[in-house]
């Protein structure tokens, strides 16, 4: 998007809208936790190439922005998180494409509903603790609440109306691992089905035992928990439709994309030819591919990735290459993303010298 520091933010999103609009942040300097002294600029371009800003947020981190989207179910609105340093709280805002404030919401949010009548929200001062490259650092009062009164809130996107609908006091009594003995929890990389029908989630551990994690999958009002996988690894994961989730993860002692049946035990590996590296995985909207990344190799380069599900066919898109000063709360995750017409593709990369939101055309 350009010779300036520009990204978007984490996998599975579109920054652009069905009229090829595309939203993307931007900021002057790249130093670690950036957000405590720079607000990030969300910029518009349109479709006839101008780009203009129409807006700017306090909450963001290198790895998921400020979870800026389009909202779905409106006419062009746009969603994002921020900070109120009056009240020392995360929010979420939407405003229209000029700028102007619609709603806000008194909780931040981690993952919005496709029907946009809803959205799931998580402790963002959490994971600055647990897990800093997913955290939000402005906050003065970073004290968290005991596990019963933290976990994932339900957000009423109508009403502004939100409520906690699982606590890690529940997931902790949720089939009870000695392994959680003296360990701290937490939950993270919420996504929604596409029919809003069940959402999945990661709860993770970290104790004298070691870190943990399992994949877990939910109704909407928190109920009908169901462990898909679990302790070992569980990394990022996606949805094939409302039912199926495509998963890097270990399972059987085997290391690899594997694709699960939501509340069954069925689950198998989704292809030899898939990368067995970590990545973050999409799916295009009619299911027939899976975009995915890997981490930089020895020689710092990162792969884009196709695989066709019908025909078991892997594409290597490309390989990038990531500067050494990229690395830690700083590195460049690829994570690609579909257009909602499946028509581009879009990742961010370091390859030009600076951080940037890139994007290709897809061609089946």
């Amino acid at each position: 998007m350009g010779n300036k520091v520009s990204f978007f933010g984490y996998y599975n999103i579109s920054p652009a809208n069905r009229d090829g609009e595309i939203l993307f942040l931007e900021v002057d300097t790249e130093t670690p936790r950036a957000s405590m002294t720079e607000p990030a600029r969300i910029m518009l371009k349109s479709t006839s190439g101008q780009t203009r800003q129409i807006a700017q947020t306090a909450a963001w981190n290198w790895q998921q922005g400020c979870m800026l989207q389009w909202l779905p179910g409106t006419d062009g609105n746009i969603l994002f998180n921020d900070y109120d340093p009056a009240a020392d709280k995360y929010i979420a805002k939407v405003v229209d494409t000029s700028g102007n404030l619609i709603v806000r919401y008194n909780i931040p949010v981690n993952n919005v509903c496709k029907c946009g009548s809803f959205a799931l929200s998580i402790n963002y001062d959490r994971l600055a603790k647990m897990r800093p490259d997913y955290g939000y650092f402005n906050k003065k009062d970073k004290i968290l609440p005991p596990d019963e009164q933290d976990g994932i809130w339900y957000l009423d996107l109508k009403t502004g109306i939100y409520k906690l609908i699982l606590s890690l006091e529940i997931l902790k009594d949720l089939d009870y691992s000695p392994t959680m003995d003296g360990a701290a929890h937490k939950v993270n990389h919420v996504d929604i089905n596409p029919d809003g029908t069940r959402f999945m989630f990661l709860h993770r551990w970290i104790g004298p035992k070691g870190r943990f994690m399992r994949l877990i999958t939910a109704d909407p009002d928190g109920g009908n928990l169901y462990i898909l996988n679990g302790d070992v690894m569980t990394s990022h994961c996606c949805w094939v439709g409302a039912k199926e989730i495509i998963s890097f993860c270990e399972h059987n002692g085997e290391r690899g994309y594997f694709k699960f049946t939501d509340r069954t035990d069925r689950a198998g590996l989704l292809s030899k030819k898939m990368p067995t590296v970590d990545g973050h995985p999409s799916v295009s909207p009619d299911s027939q591919w899976v975009l995915t990344d890997t981490y930089p190799d020895k020689g710092r380069a990162s792969a884009l990735y196709l695989y066709n599900m019908l025909s078991d066919e892997l594409i290597k898109v490309g390989r990038f290459h990531q500067p050494w000063r990229y690395k830690a709360e700083m590195r460049i995750d690829m994570h690609p993303k579909w257009s909602v017409n499946a028509n581009v593709v879009f990742f961010e990369s370091g390859h030009g010298g600076n951080r940037e939101l890139f994007s290709l055309i897809f061609h089946q």
